[in-house]
């Protein structure tokens, strides 16, 4: 599943960043041949002026307004100006080029030649082409030819220029595009498969805890379960004994339901968090008593341990929160430390209200946990390694993290040989 997302970033990205860069070598492509079209257009109309002057003829207008004209020998001869926005200040290079000389009637009058020969056949084809058209600007594709026409008192003059340096100059720009093309393609697939790896990393991290948590659930389910078989086989054996005799199988089973029931309950418990369900009703409570009330709770399970439980509560703060979960996050917090704690230690609470926020720490003197074991200690289904023998799910620390941040706090814990381990809540007031 992981590879097929990557796989899919990968090719979204691509497809995306592709047709984007597509576009511009779209638009490259395009202007520059607009370009090298008006620049040739310009060339053969600045040719057609210059020999106008050698003519004696008034030279075309710069400025002269776009216009349809008419000959007075022919009404129907009409021809489109399209050179409004040429710049004819700029002189334009232009070494091989052809310009004829017309009469009214379309005839060849004058020819001038300049690095390029053309046959007379042909020549006369382009002009009837040209005259025919009614256009002053276009191509003769047959004969690779650019023209020019400018209509005049007695005929018209049209200039002629080979077309094949625009579409060879084209190609190159395309080659080249496509090249560049190809190359940031490359370049983006590189991008996106290492970027796509951070992408799919917190999801791939999320599917393994999720597969680790249904193993670990399966595991814990699998126990309890084997037990209440057994008890119930043993029971189905004895077939003449009374509910009396086979008390202890009973009891037994009992006990391992209960547990199934917890664990059940602890794991509907984080997956309503996980899937934003499990929003608590909020309203002031008072922490003080909550706490107080846990610690004095847990006072016979210390005493038979030889831990003394020390409690430092600040009276009466109140806390926005939920009672219940408040209630569950005590009863984690200090069930853990009396239960880790080394025979004859102490177990420290303390409530304090500082500023605008409220600090609940509970410290006790065990194990230290190792710095490894300090990052997955709020995982679910985990615990230390020298934690295993006491009976537990898991499960505990996560339910008291997710209670934490489900009333914008925040649960942090620190473990080390002198100061022992410390579990600390603080709270926004």
């Amino acid at each position: 599943m992981i590879k097929k997302l990557r796989r899919r970033i990968i090719l979204i990205n691509m497809l995306l960043v592709g047709i984007v860069i597509l576009m511009i070598v779209t638009v490259v492509c395009v202007n520059s041949y607009s370009n090298s079209v008006h620049e040739l257009e310009r060339g053969l109309s600045q040719v057609i002026d210059r020999e106008s002057k050698d003519d004696g003829g008034a030279p075309f207008e710069q400025n002269a307004p776009v216009q349809i004209k008419s000959t007075t020998d022919n009404p129907d001869r009409k021809l489109i100006d399209k050179r409004g926005d040429m710049d004819f200040d700029r002189p334009a290079q232009l070494s091989a080029y052809i310009v004829v000389t017309t009469d009214n009637d379309g005839n060849i009058t004058d020819t001038e030649e300049s690095n390029i020969t053309m046959d007379e056949a042909d020549l006369e084809a382009c002009v009837d082409y040209v005259i025919k058209e009614k256009r002053l600007s276009g191509e003769i594709s047959e004969y690779g030819l650019m023209y020019v026409m400018r209509d005049e008192m007695n005929g018209c003059k049209i200039s002629f220029a080979d077309s094949s340096g625009i579409y060879s100059s084209f190609r190159n720009t395309l080659i080249l595009n496509i090249i560049l093309f190809i190359c940031s393609m490359g370049i983006i697939f590189i991008i996106s498969l290492i970027l796509s790896g951070f992408a799919v990393k917190p999801v791939k991290q999320a599917w393994e805890k999720q597969k680790q948590f249904v193993a670990d659930a399966s595991h814990e389910l699998k126990t309890p379960l084997t037990v209440i078989l057994a008890n119930n086989n043993i029971m189905m054996s004895h077939t003449d004994s009374t509910v009396k005799d086979e008390k202890q199988w009973l009891d037994s089973t009992e006990e391992e339901a209960q547990h199934m029931k917890k664990l059940i309950d602890q794991m509907l418990f984080l997956a309503k968090s996980d899937a934003g369900e499990n929003s608590p009703e909020l309203s002031d409570v008072n922490f003080s008593e909550i706490v107080e009330g846990t610690s004095l709770n847990f006072e016979p399970v210390a005493f038979e341990k030889g831990v003394l439980i020390d409690s430092q509560i600040d009276s009466d703060i109140i806390l926005h929160g939920n009672a219940v979960q408040l209630n569950q996050l005590a009863h984690i917090l200090i069930d853990n430390a009396v239960k880790y704690s080394r025979d004859d230690s102490t177990v420290k609470i303390k409530l304090a209200k500082s500023g605008d926020s409220v600090e609940f720490s509970v410290n006790n003197k065990g194990n230290v946990i190792s710095a490894d074991d300090l990052e997955h200690i709020f995982d679910r289904f985990y615990r230390a390694e020298k934690s295993r023998t006491t009976k537990g799910y898991g499960l505990g620390l996560s339910i008291a993290q997710n209670i934490v941040q489900s009333m914008n706090g925040k649960l942090t814990v620190k473990s080390n040989e002198q100061d022992g381990t410390t579990f600390t809540a603080v709270f926004r007031t």
